[in-house]
């Protein structure tokens, strides 16, 4: 999520008209546009609207873990939309997949679909210029930006640091809700932002994210809490923001009037076709969306104040109260590992409470990771999640085995980075995005939602909780691929002679916990399976004999890196911004 760090610090009912969307989803064929009243749910489900005692049809969810189709998906339900589009995003991009969502959904209103847009304001693209045209470019379509810093799109930084001076925590609290919800009907809800690298269509950093599709009753909450977010007095339409209001009061800023005018680089040619496909999209995404047994949206509502016992923090809350729930094994998918001293004290209250509850964590690995700040951090204190808590960490590698499975796209990539940027450049890599939750193969949750001081307190956040054995089953296979050893390295503790490593953990607890942390020993590593050996977990006997100590920062260049350096530093001075990560 906190991707931007950088740039900071330098700066259910069927509506009428929805018959076919319904149908294709649900494999079938195409029912007529009727009145709202004679289009039953089943046309989405494929049954009943309800059962014989009248009880609404149950939700049918999907999992999107690929980027691309994630991105067709995306196209195709904002070309079958037929009364209203929202969308909720962190980050808006002006590259090629920015672009191409901006163009749909501007077709989508000249058809007379009202779109509606919430953009958190710090980290996507501010152009007054581009914002004034859509501001004026069709009355179905509405754009409207979260805390907008000194009331303009592109403050400079002496705004920016004045508006931090005025109220720090302003500035600071962002809105990290991912949503698309299609007629009220239909919602997509995830880790995915709108940008290139979210849907395998970048030259260098490419993510491994998840967004799930869900269709029934658990939309018309998700269109609820976006109606929240919309009416919040912090949510500013673009023409009340100040640059905004000069460029269209001047007028002669650039009209977007053709699809040519998008500059899409020649990517979408393909997906243009198949977002049209009745029969492909019906195969792929229709066939896999499956009844659960309980699906609920949740969403921290607008303003956000955090805290585990904040009733405005509802996401920490609800995520607390299913972690309360484990007795066998918790699973954890999360770009970014910075556990509060709350997160920490109720994964021991846990474990102490049932001994043998294992904790499984997916995250990025200093190669793959996009945010060095919060790595850094992860990077001081995994002595305490392994030694402490007894956490079993797997850091993603940024070029896994299974990466042909998840980056379909890699190849072209590859190729437009060779183009781009000459032989022997950096081409293209995996970066761990997907933001997601197992609990004894009983509930599960995906979302926005980082494990990290951030998300816990201050950004407001939004995802899916499910209570489906199957569904559950599925996303902790899904996350156990990725920690297998082909795909990431296992942090364990090093083996260290004449208990050295007793005394390094003390000092190395010590220091963690205060202003500046230079102790350069630390009692964890990195470990990749040695070939031919057998699979173990770290703490098993066999653990060292089987696995090969490749230090603290695989994946790195030869050499002492400007980013290793980075890393040291921001764990050296880095303890008073854990907060903020």
């Amino acid at each position: 999520m906190w991707k931007r760090v950088s740039r900071f610090i330098r700066a259910v009912g069927v509506p009428a008209g929805l018959g076919l969307l319904g149908a294709v989803l649900a494999g079938g064929a195409p029912v007529s546009a009727e009145p709202a009243q004679s289009l039953p749910f089943a046309a989405l489900t494929g049954g009943a609207a309800g059962g014989e005692d009248g009880r609404e049809a149950a939700n049918r969810v999907a999992m999107l873990s690929n980027g691309y189709d994630a991105l067709l998906l995306r196209v195709h339900l904002i070309r079958q939309a037929r009364k209203s589009i929202d969308v909720q995003t962190f980050i808006w991009t002006n590259d090629e997949v920015g672009r191409l969502i901006i163009h749909e959904l501007l077709a989508a209103a000249q058809r007379g679909v009202q779109v509606r847009i919430i953009a958190d304001h710090l980290f996507s693209d501010q152009d007054p210029e581009i914002v004034a045209f859509l501001a004026t470019a069709d009355p179905h379509f509405e754009l409207k930006h979260y805390r907008p810093a000194m009331s303009r799109l592109k403050p400079s930084r002496l705004q920016l640091l004045m508006a931090g001076l005025i109220s720090f925590r302003g500035v600071n609290q962002r809105m990290h809700n991912k949503i698309m919800l299609f007629d009220d009907a239909v919602l997509v809800t995830g880790g995915r932002n709108i940008e290139n690298t979210y849907f395998d269509h970048s030259t260098g950093l490419n993510y491994r994210d998840r967004d799930v599709v869900a269709i029934g009753p658990v939309a018309r909450t998700a269109a609820a809490s976006f109606d929240e977010f919309w009416n919040y007095r912090h949510a500013v339409p673009s023409r009340e923001l100040a640059d905004v209001a000069g460029v269209i009061a001047r007028g002669g800023f650039r009209r977007y009037e053709q699809r040519s005018d998008y500059d899409f680089g020649g990517l979408f040619e393909g997906l243009d076709r198949e977002a049209d496909d009745e029969a492909l999209i019906a195969a792929r995404f229709g066939k896999r969306l499956r009844p659960v047994e309980r699906a609920e949206f949740i969403a921290d509502v607008p303003g956000k104040r955090g805290g585990f016992f904040s009733k405005a923090a509802r996401i920490t809350r609800e995520l607390s109260d299913v972690l309360g729930q484990a007795r066998a094994r918790v699973t954890i998918q999360t770009p970014y590992l910075v556990l509060s001293g709350a997160a920490q004290k109720l994964i021991g209250e846990l474990q102490t409470k049932h001994p043998g509850l294992v904790f499984r964590v997916s995250t990025n690995s200093f190669a793959s990771t996009d945010n060095l700040p919060a790595y850094s951090a992860n990077y001081r204190l995994r002595g305490d999640y392994i030694e402490k808590l007894g956490l079993q960490v797997h850091e993603f590698k940024p070029q896994p085995a299974l990466r042909p499975e998840l980056f379909p796209q890699f190849e072209l990539m590859a190729a437009r980075a060779k183009h781009q940027r000459g032989e022997g450049s950096a081409g293209p890599f995996l970066s761990l995005h997907a933001k997601s939750l197992v609990v004894d193969d009983r509930i599960a949750f995906v979302g926005s939602y980082n494990l990290d001081p951030r998300s816990e307190n201050l950004n407001c956040e939004a995802g899916l909780l499910v209570e489906d054995a199957a569904f559950a089953q599925e996303l902790r296979a899904e996350i156990d691929r990725d920690m297998r050893p082909e795909n990431s390295w296992v942090i364990a503790r090093r083996s260290l002679p004449l208990r050295l490593d007793v005394v390094n953990a003390l000092i190395d607890g010590v220091l963690s916990l205060s202003p500046l942390d230079l102790w350069p020993v630390q009692n964890t590593s990195s470990f990749e399976l040695k070939a031919g050996a057998a699979e173990v977990p770290p703490g098993h006997p066999d653990f060292h004999q089987n696995y090969r100590d490749v230090g603290s920062f695989p994946g790195a260049d030869q050499g002492l890196s400007l980013k290793e350096i980075t890393t040291r530093l921001y764990k050296a001075v880095g303890t008073p911004l854990t907060p903020v990560l």
